[in-house]
């Protein structure tokens, strides 16, 4: 099985707090000389920093045509 393809787009209001980079478990977001840089390959597509962002600056988006992602919530 391959590995998704993401784009990763993360807007101008992006503030550095670096929430981003202490959440993300593909390791996507790294602060580098005061800049974000962003590994799209890592990315698991888990969607979990886009509302941890408190700038709402990251949007993600799935590049595989046809691709069908099945989300699973804990039951309670």
């Amino acid at each position: 099985m391959g590995r998704i393809r993401v784009r990763v787009r993360v807007t101008d209001d992006c503030t550095l707090c670096g929430d981003c980079v202490r959440y993300c478990p593909g390791g996507v977001f790294e602060i580098v000389s005061g800049k974000l840089v962003i590994h799209e390959e890592g990315c698991i597509y888990c969607r979990g920093c886009e509302p941890l962002c408190p700038a709402r600056a990251i949007k993600l988006e799935a590049m595989d045509e046809g691709l069908k992602i099945i989300r699973h919530s804990l039951l309670s």
